[in-house]
């Protein structure tokens, strides 16, 4: 053989073991781990009530995606030393566990910390975070019960009995049927118009209830006619349910007025049901 074929076949051995012992022998990346246990939602006098559904961490490092969790959380980060960390708020998008999103209307958590390799740090002192609504750009409209009546107004075919009890925590729409009052039906007199078709919009509701609540939208001029939207399950405690509207507004070109509408029915053969709406919030930018 060649002496400088020999030569060469030599150097590409030599330099294949030295990169197999920098794979074998290179030390692994330690991460710093963040615990998050659950988060909530902190609001002005404006912003109607501070309930919320905050299911999901979607956590960056430095403006770098680290991942999306499911609350709680142990977030490992590949990282050491000073660091930004920032949370946004993720939800079940009308109410589904397929849809989780990042919800367009709360601002990011943010918090400067030292990142230690293997040490576990919390954001704050009991591991939650408490988000906050985008302090500018954002339109509330809110029907929250805590006034004697409210801004909804029953069709002509109701029939259930509704009443406004203060409950535990606060006022509520209460609507009971019977075989004899079996259907509720109600729109919001909130004369949306002008809304900014093709951005986000969103009702928030607060919902319990023995029966399925319809939710959807009312073109008012220059047809009336209702687009449904979902149907939210019954709930035995009070639910948080983030309604996004966004679509069935949008898809409506010649309509700029816009109210939303509430129905329920007592499935037949039942003979009594009950209903609680709380905290409507309908949002927009």
């Amino acid at each position: 053989m060649p002496m400088l074929l020999m030569k060469r076949i030599y150097l590409i051995l030599c330099l294949g073991f030295l990169v197999s012992c920098d794979i074998f022998d290179k030390e692994e990346d330690i991460p710093s781990f963040v615990i998050i246990t659950s988060a909530d939602l902190q609001t002005t006098g404006e912003e109607g009530a501070n309930t919320s559904n905050i299911l999901d961490a979607s956590v960056f490092v430095d403006d770098f995606f680290v991942g999306t969790f499911e609350l709680p959380a142990t977030v490992p980060i590949l990282q050491e030393g000073p660091a930004q960390i920032s949370v946004a708020a993720g939800i079940r998008n009308n109410g589904l566990s397929s849809d989780r999103r990042i919800y367009p209307f709360y601002d990011f958590y943010r918090k400067n910390v030292s990142l230690i390799p293997c040490e576990t740090i919390s954001l704050e002192e009991d591991s939650s975070i408490t988000f906050t609504y985008f302090d500018e750009g954002l339109n509330f409209v809110i029907e929250d019960f805590e006034d004697q009546g409210y801004d909804l107004l029953a069709s002509s075919t109701s029939n259930a009995d509704m009443n406004q009890p203060n409950l535990p925590t606060s006022y509520a729409l209460e609507v009971l049927f019977t075989s004899d009052s079996s259907h509720f039906e109600v729109r919001t007199v909130w004369d949306l118009v002008n809304l900014p078709k093709g951005s986000p919009m969103y009702l928030e509701i607060d919902y319990r209830g023995t029966l399925d609540l319809l939710v959807g939208v009312i073109t008012v001029d220059p047809i009336v006619q209702k687009i449904f939207a979902l149907g939210i399950k019954p709930q035995t405690e009070f639910t948080k349910v983030y309604i996004e509207l966004t679509d069935e507004i949008s898809r409506q070109i010649t309509t700029n007025q816009f109210e939303i509408y509430l129905e329920a029915n007592l499935p037949t053969g039942a003979t009594t049901g009950s209903l609680y709406i709380d905290n409507l919030k309908f949002i927009y930018p």
